[in-house]
């Protein structure tokens, strides 16, 4: 049996008795280890009590507990317990079953020891063997000469905060001695902290929770520049809301004494990226157009309180600012014509220093941003896709920077002068389930626990099945649940293109977005592309048997098309700013754009469906037998019929609900948000 496998994203090493999962290792009973691999073994089936007894204790004499114990030792190390069961099942009276998706490693040979041969059958050594061994050694050494050399790898992690609470977006002071960062209040609220980084004594800077967004230290490090948001809600959402830019105090928000200077207040134009440059003003971002898409780059001197507006006529659309102190120089990241993006380095007054493609890997879907921020010495850059960090040069090159088994890595920035690097690790827990009503509330029926994001539960048209897509064999998958058994679908090598899919009308096959294709995959896991001249984005609800929409990024965002499933056809519907879409029993296209409008379009015409106007919170409704379902801001579901124009709210529901995600009969099925873990770590070479 290999002495390595993974349970979900687990990691099981028998010859180590641990469990590590995220880089926190978990020491377990070697006995407890040899119950899992009995279970993975049999992954998904069910083991008899007798028969565990047997294979992990044989004729020894033990406890009538000590099975259980065994198994609430795993239960304990996976995350779960007796009531979830979202790994090990229990079935009364009969056994366990791991409830898990395994994937196992090849044992590792072991070297042979030097002892091991006689000495005396040692062989000579043959003259024509060395010729060809030094012929390739220096062929390896001329292939190593000619190789570019790596960066450092960053083996090392370590945790920065151990609290109880959510720590994100963390920021070195310029001479590395402090930390500043997030710790999670509820909603998008925090409070912000620092961290003193020579005792860990941590300090709490901010007199009030807020919505925090962004922040920058001066370049002495005596102030610290934030941003600060009014609401939760994104910017698109039909609410007033205004952003302030504030600085503080440090070293006398270090002692307690926090006394934020507003240097613009109640801003009404949506405002990010606050940098505070060498020569002591604040520069930003501001997104002053409808769509919030084409920011214009200002900088805010506040001894003058003059705002100035630096010429950028670069092209694309900008969504990342960083700035270099070593340099004094801007760096962006746009996306241009044909899904690239591009990478910037230009003065602060606008002037284009150097210009590149950033050379996305193959794995990296088209529609990955690539958020940056400037190394100490402003040579390269360090971005983050996918939960992983990488090293980015000003040519375009991506680099990974540390081993491949971190992952959930966010918002890094470099030590200014350590070779470290801070950066957000977190998971979150979202379960699908029945909606259900009780004593006037409707919350989550889970039917099918786990540690990991489940998400978009469907039910099968004309069937019994209930699909949901799920992260907990590491990336995002299709997963399928009969009310018995629940199993993986496919087996995408770089997962699903986000969370989203759709059932066939028929029932037969499901819709997925895998490498920016649309994929049609069978209810045995066998799946085929269907050939297109666009790069999908969203797949929308297939509500059409030989028609699907998707949202693609051609010249404008999320403009919609129409797909034929049969022979992959491609139209250009010339609906742009499409969030979510859906053919009607009619033919007729009902859809929301990024203001949360919604629209009935037909023939090129569309008429404003307006009691629906504000009514969606989120980014998806289900249509469902003429009648559209959603959530609003106060989390009551509604349902709206399109015949007749009615809308009616049919029930309030739990604040973590997150959304409605199918309807069938008098059954609905939604997906609820159980919790989320975020950390500051430090990412460090070993020795």
């Amino acid at each position: 049996m290999a002495q390595h496998f993974w349970v979900n994203n687990y990691f099981v090493d028998i010859s180590r008795n641990q469990i590590r999962h995220q880089q926190q290792a978990t020491q377990l009973p070697p006995k407890a280890l040899k119950v899992l691999e009995v279970l993975a073994s049999r992954a998904g089936d069910v083991v008899s009590l007798d028969e565990l007894m047997e294979l992990v204790w044989g004729k020894s004499v033990v406890g009538p507990n000590t099975l259980q114990r065994a198994i609430a030792q795993l239960r304990k190390a996976f995350g779960d317990d007796s009531k979830q069961q979202a790994f090990i099942k229990t079935h009364a009276k009969k056994g366990y079953s791991l409830e898990a998706n395994v994937r196992w490693e090849e044992s590792k040979t072991q070297p042979l020891q030097a002892d091991s041969a006689p000495a005396a059958t040692k062989p000579k050594a043959n003259k024509g063997v060395w010729i060809v061994a030094v012929v390739v050694i220096l062929a390896v050494g001329a292939l190593w000469a000619g190789k570019k050399p790596q960066s450092e790898l960053y083996d090392q992690l370590t945790p920065l905060t151990a609290s109880d609470e959510q720590e994100f977006n963390a920021s070195y002071s310029p001479d590395g001695k402090y930390l500043v960062f997030n710790r999670y209040v509820g909603q998008c609220i925090s409070h912000l902290w620092a961290k003193d980084l020579t005792n860990n004594q941590e300090v709490r800077l901010s007199d009030a929770p807020g919505h925090y967004d962004g922040l920058a230290w001066s370049a002495d490090g005596s102030s610290i520049a934030l941003v600060l948001q009014s609401s939760c809600e994104d910017a698109n959402e039909q609410v007033q809301q205004c952003w302030q830019l504030q600085t503080l105090d440090f070293a006398q928000a270090w002692k307690g004494e926090a006394n934020s200077l507003i240097r613009f207040d109640c801003e009404q134009t949506p405002t990010t990226h606050p940098l505070w440059l060498n020569d002591g003003r604040i520069a930003l971002l501001q997104y002053s157009d409808a769509n919030h898409k084409h920011p214009a780059l200002i900088i805010h001197d506040a001894r003058s309180e003059q705002v100035t507006k630096v010429p950028m006529d670069h092209g694309g659309q900008l969504y990342s600012l960083a700035y270099s102190r070593a340099k004094d120089i801007f760096a962006s990241t746009s996306t241009v014509e044909g899904n690239n993006h591009i990478l910037r380095t230009f003065t602060t007054d606008g002037q284009i220093l150097s210009e590149a493609t950033i050379k996305r890997l193959p794995q990296h879907s088209v529609y990955r941003d690539f958020p940056i921020t400037f190394s100490p010495d402003g040579e390269h850059f360090l971005t983050e896709v996918g939960g992983q960090i990488f090293r980015l040069s000003p040519n375009g090159d991506l680099e990974l920077l540390h081993t491949a088994g971190f992952s959930g890595l966010s918002n890094a920035v470099y030590h200014p002068n350590q070779t470290k690097i801070a950066a957000t690790q977190g998971s979150k827990d979202f379960d699908v389930g029945f909606l259900t009503t009780l004593q006037g509330m409707a919350d989550v029926e889970v039917f099918s626990r786990s540690t990991e994001v489940d998400i978009n539960s469907q039910f099968q048209p004309g069937g019994n099945l209930i699909s949901f897509a799920s992260y907990r064999s590491g990336d995002s998958q299709l997963w399928i649940t009969d009310g018995e058994t629940t199993y993986q679908l496919t087996r995408f090598e770089d997962g699903m293109r986000g969370l989203l899919y759709s059932w066939a009308p028929s029932g037969e096959a499901l819709a997925v977005n895998a490498n920016n294709k649309v994929v049609m995959v069978n209810l045995d896991g066998r799946h085929q592309s269907i050939d297109s001249p666009i790069a999908v984005n969203v797949l929308m609800p297939w509500t059409n048997p030989d028609y699907l929409l998707v949202t693609a990024n051609q010249s404008d965002k999320d403009q919609l098309f129409s797909i034929d499933v049969n022979t992959g056809a491609t139209t250009d519907l010339k609906l742009k700013d499409v969030m979510w879409a859906a053919y009607t029993d009619d033919n007729r296209i009902i859809y929301s754009d990024n203001q949360k409008h919604f629209w009935l379009w037909s023939q090129a015409k569309k008429e404003p469906l307006t009691a629906l106007q504000g009514k969606l919170y989120g980014k998806r409704a289900v249509l469902k037998d003429g009648h559209l379902y959603g959530l609003d801001r106060d989390n009551q579901l509604w349902r709206y019929e399109l015949a007749t124009d009615k809308f009616e709210t049919i029930a309030q529901v739990h604040k973590d609900v997150i959304y409605i995600s199918d309807v069938k009969s008098d059954q609905m099925l939604a997906t609820k948000f159980i919790g989320g873990r975020r950390e500051l770590v430090e990412l460090s070479v070993s020795d």
